[in-house]
């Protein structure tokens, strides 16, 4: 069985706004973390049993084993990251300086505010 290429292959999915900002809550949420120490428990728990196979035939199938659950868990974080990351920065950059001064408006009329003499 041929493995694929994963370096040049890439299924189109594009995610919406809406769900770029829903996995970003899911992100800077505590319990992410958890599911990060999860995923590289179980990704662990896949080198070990490479580590623990008698045969050269089941070595070599428990380390392609191996291989494949770091490479996927790997790609899904880094996926994860990618765009949060897209969408902090452009939101950073769509963001335009609000002018606090020009809500002062010292020189302007004040209509219905009367004038008090200290």
């Amino acid at each position: 069985m041929e493995m694929p290429d994963f370096n040049t292959y890439e299924p189109e999915i594009q995610l919406n706004q809406q769900e770029v900002a829903d996995l970003a809550g899911i992100v800077y949420h505590p319990g992410f973390k958890v599911f990060q120490k999860i995923g590289k428990s179980v990704v662990d728990q896949f080198v070990v049993s490479w580590i623990n196979q008698k045969t050269d035939e089941e070595v070599l199938i428990a380390h392609k084993l191996a291989k494949a659950a770091a490479q996927f868990y790997t790609m899904l974080i880094k996926r994860i990251d990618q765009e949060v990351t897209d969408l902090v920065t452009s939101t950073k950059l769509d963001q335009t300086p609000i002018d606090s001064a020009a809500a002062l408006d010292l020189d302007g009329d004040f209509e219905g505010v009367e004038e008090t003499q200290l």
